[in-house]
């Protein structure tokens, strides 16, 4: 739609940059000046004077070590992904209808978050946090390219990820931080106006595959016409973002919108086998209405019914620039916004975040003068300054080993009557007394304690378990969220499977359970019981699944975080050995390690045996180094030994 030539996309995207102009302070003032001070450009926007010029302009840039140290922290720990059946107790056992699903949704987003490389994508989003107070994922389908390279079949279509800032993403209402409740969602990029034509003139030859939308209509001449290069980056971040290619052959870069809206209507609530479900029709006090003079096979009323109604919400997305539209109003057939929006710090009544680096930006400031006027004070008075009779001495001269000559020194007359060094006024110690306690301080209201600086050296394990524990506490609002973000990113993709995938083959690990074969090539038999001994093995195997099952299925979706802090698998091998070398543990014989496989596994294996214990979660556990055993446990076992274990006294 367009009134004036300029696109209703590009109306709501100026709203929305004079919402973030009319916040106090400036939002996208607020984003670059952190981005700038956090890169280590401290010295902007000075006065150009002599004084300020002679100033000398050091950098101690608390800023970047504290949020490095926070966001390595953060992300020290394994995050998994983890769907789960609707599982419940039906009289005799436990149905678990959908068990096969979540097998296959946990191995697909397993793939997924290992193609996005999603370690790095994490720290990335963090970083983007701690400077601009908010981090964004965006989701868009790419038909064109190859599942696993083409390696399995003719299947096209990959599921995309890509982080945006988030001073390009707005919000239809800035005051709700919540995505599946806003009206629209705006987010802004940049590209090349020779693919931006390509884009659009593809979407007008091939509409009718699209079965929705709008395409431009204009000739080929008239569409190069109106995606025209502009200079509309000023709002992007850092001096990358505003500064672009010059091109003079017309082919620079214009700004583009993407508007994604939601569109709501009535239907007919399907089972999962796609069959219309049907429900009483109920009166006003609540209470079943029944079929005028009909009977059942015993002889009583039968109830009325008509098809359950739900609101299906369906995700539909416009792209355009200000003057031309590339697309408009495309059915995604999703039912969620494809976009995970996180903040480091939580604001009110506004969907932008207070970063880490906006409250330390006073501090640095007051550091980086102090030690400038140090620095300057040292400059000027580090040397003594000589004062001569001008009388006596034509000129002085400070070269090693010159002579200077002196007239018309009267018998008796003091040489320091001639000439005297001044001593310089002494610098009061004050100064670094403070700079060091404002350094201090600062990293001790955010949390940044020794412990985690690694400036302390814990005296045992205790000592070392207390001290990392204290030391996270400030991080754990924001760790939270971070949880909350990704368990978002598992909705997305659970509803673009569903929507996009059809049928296709995954790949995903299976346990099978073989004979442990002699030298000879013949299964050993274990001595004790004679019986054949197996092993359990994990191997990578190609499913087909109908992927739009998803649609109609509810699973359950967590956040796994297995703990790779000091404490791990590798830290707690390291005590082992420091108590062992002390003398502490004299006879140890062998360990066993309660973990959930997301830790650092030492790389030798210890003198002593070792057993690694996991939990029965029906997935294979994961795999352990050789030399080390593997035992899974029932939880029921757990609980029985529980119940044996004497009373404390």
């Amino acid at each position: 739609m367009q009134e004036n030539n300029i696109t209703l996309a590009w109306k709501l995207y100026e709203e929305g940059r004079l919402y973030n102009n009319n916040l106090v302070p400036n939002q996208y003032n607020v984003v670059n000046t952190n981005t700038e001070f956090f890169a280590g450009n401290q010295w902007i926007n000075l006065p150009d004077t002599p004084a300020m010029r002679g100033l000398p302009k050091p950098t101690f840039n608390i800023l970047k070590r504290v949020a490095s140290l926070f966001i390595a922290s953060l992300t020290s720990s394994g995050v998994a992904l983890r769907f789960e059946p609707l599982a419940y107790y039906d009289g005799s056992n436990l149905a678990d209808p959908d068990h096969d699903a979540a097998a296959i949704a946990n191995a697909e987003v397993g793939n997924l978050l290992e193609k996005f490389k999603m370690d790095y994508r994490l720290r990335d989003a963090l970083f983007d946090g701690a400077i601009s107070g908010d981090y964004c994922a965006h989701f868009y389908y790419d038909p064109d390219a190859l599942p696993y390279g083409g390696a399995f079949g003719a299947h096209r279509g990959e599921i995309q990820m890509e982080l945006v800032d988030g001073i390009n993403v707005m919000f239809g209402n800035p005051n709700d931080r919540q995505v599946e409740r806003q009206p629209y969602i705006l987010l802004v990029g940049r590209d090349t106006v020779e693919h931006l034509r390509w884009e659009a003139k593809r979407f007008q030859k091939n509409r009718k595959l699209y079965k929705s939308g709008t395409a431009n209509d204009a000739g080929s001449d008239l569409l190069d016409a109106s995606i025209t290069p502009d200079q509309e980056n000023q709002d992007f971040t850092g001096v990358g973002g505003k500064t672009e290619i010059v091109s003079d052959d017309g082919n620079g870069k214009a700004l583009y919108v993407l508007l994604y809206t939601k569109d709501s209507k009535e239907a007919d609530l399907l089972d999962a086998n796609g069959d219309v479900v049907y429900e009483d029709v109920l009166d006003g006090d609540g209470n079943p209405v029944y079929e005028d003079g009909v009977l059942d096979a015993d002889g009583n009323p039968v109830p009325k019914r008509k098809p359950a109604k739900i609101i299906e919400t369906t995700v539909r997305v416009t792209k355009a620039t200000r003057t031309a539209v590339i697309y408009e109003d495309v059915d995604t057939g999703l039912t969620r916004y494809p976009i995970a929006w996180g903040n480091w710090e939580k604001q009110k009544n506004q969907y932008h975040g207070r970063a880490l680096v906006t409250g330390l930006i006073p501090n640095q400031i007051f550091i980086n003068q102090a030690f400038a006027t140090a620095m300057r004070h040292l400059q000027l008075t580090a040397f003594p300054k000589t004062v001569y009779n001008a009388d006596l001495i034509s000129s002085w001269n400070n070269e090693v080993g010159q002579t200077i000559g002196v007239r018309g020194l009267q018998p008796g007359q003091a040489i320091s009557q001639v000439a005297y060094n001044l001593q310089p006024a002494e610098m009061s110690n004050q100064i670094f007394s403070l700079i060091d306690k404002t350094m201090a301080y600062t990293k001790e209201c955010l949390g940044a304690t020794d412990a985690q600086m690694g400036n302390v050296k814990p005296d045992n394990t205790s000592a070392l378990m207390v001290l990392q524990t204290n030391a996270e506490v400030p991080l754990e609002n924001i760790r939270s969220g971070v949880y909350e973000w990704v368990e978002d990113i598992g909705a997305i993709l659970l509803d673009f499977m569903g929507t996009y995938y059809g049928t296709r083959p995954v790949v995903m690990e299976q346990e099978f359970e073989e004979p442990i074969m002699a030298p000879g090539g013949i299964p050993q038999i274990d001595p004790m019981t004679g019986q054949m001994m197996t092993q359990k093995l994990v191997r990578k195997v190609l499913k087909e699944f109908d992927f739009s099952q998803f649609k109609h299925l509810w699973l359950n979706l967590r956040v796994d975080v297995g703990a790779t802090t000091y404490y791990s698998e590798i830290a707690m091998t390291q005590t082992l050995d420091n108590l062992r070398r002390d003398g502490t543990l004299r006879d140890l014989q062998g360990v066993l390690y309660f973990t959930d496989g997301k830790g650092t596994y030492p790389t030798r294996r210890p003198p002593y045996e070792t057993a690694f214990l996991f939990l029965e979660t029906g997935t294979p556990p994961p795999d352990t180094p050789p030399w080390a055993m593997r035992l899974v446990l029932q939880p029921e076992e757990l609980e029985q030994h529980d119940h044996k274990a004497p009373p404390k006294g």
